[in-house]
């Protein structure tokens, strides 16, 4: 018999990200067990002796369980930009804990979460028929969903429409290749070598940025991850192979492409 567990869930109140009893009690246990100072996770803020161990090639935080993305995600928001340090609002798409347990820490954001059918969201609906006003959010965090949607595009579209003007996403995708290829164009073979997933509609390439820049977005690629060390790689955790695609909503008539966000 399958059982779709879903985690106790209490929500404080509207625009902060919801709390989860469990959860917290096994983080709070996991982060004794693993105390110390060797490693640092940018997502939750805490030290320990190591990172833990996945059969899925990632090493999660003993704590909030996050994974080498999105401590790359953490890292550059915490010391590139300006979130969370003033008032903004922020939609989270297929939210995880770990990211939910990272914007806790910022009093003046105004969080909401959408997915199809995960316990974590606030909200259950399709990305590409978001049920939001134009204009609504600062700040897109979209991390490895789109090679899920059958129309990507459709998804881009809504994700500009509802930011505000001058807001800005994390729009990011697994990119292994130099061109995208979709699931129709390959062989059962082939797209289980290439896919590797039976959900993933299509393995994005570097014509990625083409595809955000044709849905009217300004695309900056940001190889965050090459200011640090490999000894700082290491003590944070970071992706080493994921440039940040990070997009600005700028008005059809002066959209351009730049340098940095």
């Amino acid at each position: 018999m399958h059982v779709n567990f879903r985690p106790t869930r209490i929500s404080i109140k509207p625009g902060r990200p919801p709390m989860y009893p469990i959860k917290k009690t096994l983080a709070v246990i996991r982060g004794i067990i693993y105390h110390g100072k060797r490693v640092e996770c940018p997502c939750c803020g805490k030290s320990f002796s190591l990172f833990l161990y996945s059969p899925y090639m990632t090493a999660p935080c003993p704590y909030c369980l996050s994974f080498e993305r999105y401590r790359l995600l953490c890292k550059y928001l915490s010391d590139e930009t300006d979130f969370g340090k003033k008032e903004m609002s922020v939609l989270d798409i297929a939210p995880t804990w770990c990211f939910q347990e990272f914007c806790r820490k910022f009093e003046s954001l105004n969080y909401t979460s959408v997915d199809l059918s995960s316990p974590l969201a606030d909200h259950h609906m399709d990305i590409r028929k978001l049920r939001f006003p134009d204009s609504t959010f600062d700040w897109v965090i979209c991390y490895h969903v789109l090679e899920h949607v059958d129309d990507d595009r459709a998804a881009l579209q809504e994700i500009r429409r509802v930011m505000k003007k001058g807001g800005l996403a994390v729009i990011q995708v697994p990119i292994h290749r130099k061109k995208t290829v979709y699931r129709f164009e390959l062989s059962s073979e082939e797209a289980k070598e290439i896919l590797k997933y039976p959900d993933h509609r299509r393995a994005y390439g570097r014509d990625f940025k083409d595809l955000l820049l044709s849905t009217g977005f300004d695309v900056s690629v940001v190889p965050f991850v090459k200011k640090f060390s490999e000894q700082e790689i290491k003590r944070f955790g970071l992706d080493k192979s994921e440039d940040l695609y990070i997009c600005r909503k700028v008005d059809n008539s002066t959209e351009r492409e730049t340098d940095s966000p």
